[in-house]
């Protein structure tokens, strides 16, 4: 019969350092932000939005899905990070482009106002 290791007691082989792991609260909203930029590219259909939100974020498309489906149970300081930064890059980039849209429309009713 093999024994226990004394130093292997009490250690699981996938445990992750506890410093290095976030708060449950985060891994949700790290989800969520995955999340959202999942929808808004779901235009171009589920698997082509995990691929795109995937090379966006610089995480792999199995990450990706992992959120979609809520099944992330830890994200790393660094992995927040990168995606809380490139998250509110993409939104300025939206907001940018919404108020172009409007200052386009902006000029179209000022223009039918003088004819």
């Amino acid at each position: 019969m093999l024994g226990i290791s004394p130093k292997s007691v009490g250690v699981t082989p996938k445990a992750m350092p506890e410093a290095s792991a976030m708060s449950d609260s985060k891994a949700i909203q790290f989800q969520d932000m995955v999340c959202e930029e999942v929808r808004s590219r779901r235009g171009i259909g589920l698997k082509g939005a995990f691929v795109e939100v995937a090379r966006a974020f610089g995480l792999t498309e199995r990450r990706v899905r992992a959120c979609w489906h809520h099944e992330v149970r830890s994200v790393t300081a660094d992995e927040w990070d990168v995606v809380r930064r490139r998250r509110i890059d993409a939104l300025k980039k939206r907001q940018a482009q919404i108020a172009h849209q409007i200052a386009l429309l902006n000029i179209e009713d000022d223009w039918t106002a003088s004819v």
